[in-house]
């Protein structure tokens, strides 16, 4: 079963968050030497990173920076420099912020015109990080995820084919996606790059959340239309920590 964490709100799911993700990379970098993070967008997501690169703050210190390598699960087909972009927001609050060598980020080029030409890139610069951490072919050590209202985790919204892994080869880990109902591209990890990870944190907040969180945790297995069902095959690795909002509409008290 996945690991469910309640806290009173919107700071304290991102501090909790901000400790367990710098305890992963602290294993990571005792295990393996270089730590594999893959990043989310989102506001709770965005307060966890303002947070690690908050030098008040004890994460900062604790992380060797020098041996993180960042990614993303999923980006807007936009510049790096347009307000919807994953990657500027975490540019922001993260990447300009602590001392993370501009070679180990790794971020989605989609500003590429072509959408299918940016998961290519991307897969690309994938396997590239990974092999210049040493870890060719290995797993994320941390995969940070949000959840959509509609339950949908990185770019794979309701619906997608991918979820059913009819497009999703073995050897695909980054797909383009066209979303119809936002009629925009995004590039997003697959349902099988997702799950190469060691640890999964899903970070949740927010009333308006509550039922993708009933029915991603609580609800019978119907992936197509709750896209969070495809981390039930991750188990344990799974962990949500989310606000008292988020959790109220779940049928029984969450585990702490």
């Amino acid at each position: 079963m996945p690991l469910v964490a309640v806290r009173a709100d919107e700071d304290a799911v991102a501090a909790f968050a901000a400790e367990r993700v710098t305890a992963l990379v602290e294993q990571a970098l005792a295990a393996r030497g270089a730590a594999l993070v893959c990043l989310t967008g989102g506001r709770t997501p965005q307060r966890l990173y303002e947070m690690l690169a908050d030098g008040d703050r004890p994460w900062r210190t604790r992380i060797d920076w020098e041996r993180v390598h960042l990614f993303w699960g999923d980006e807007r087909h936009v510049p790096p420099d347009h307000p919807d972009s994953n990657f500027g927001m975490a540019a922001r609050a993260l990447v300009g912020r602590a001392p993370i060598p501009p070679a180990q980020v790794h971020r989605v080029r989609a500003e590429l015109p072509d959408a299918t030409a940016a998961a290519v890139d991307y897969r690309a610069a994938i396997e590239a990080g990974f092999a210049a951490a040493g870890r060719a072919g290995a797993l994320f050590d941390a995969m940070l995820l949000g959840l959509g209202e509609d339950a949908h985790v990185a770019s794979l919204f309701p619906g997608d084919p991918l979820l059913t892994g009819r497009l999703d080869d073995r050897d695909a880990r980054v797909a383009a996606v066209r979303v119809a109902r936002l009629g925009a591209w995004r590039i997003t990890l697959t349902p099988r790059a997702l799950l190469d990870a060691r640890a999964i944190v899903v970070i949740v907040a927010g009333a308006g959340k509550a039922e993708a969180v009933r029915a991603a945790l609580d609800l019978p297995d119907d992936v197509l239309r709750w896209p969070a069902h495809l981390l039930r095959a991750a188990d344990d690795r799974v962990e949500w920590i989310m606000d008292a909002a988020a959790a109220a509409r779940r049928p029984a008290a969450p585990h702490e």
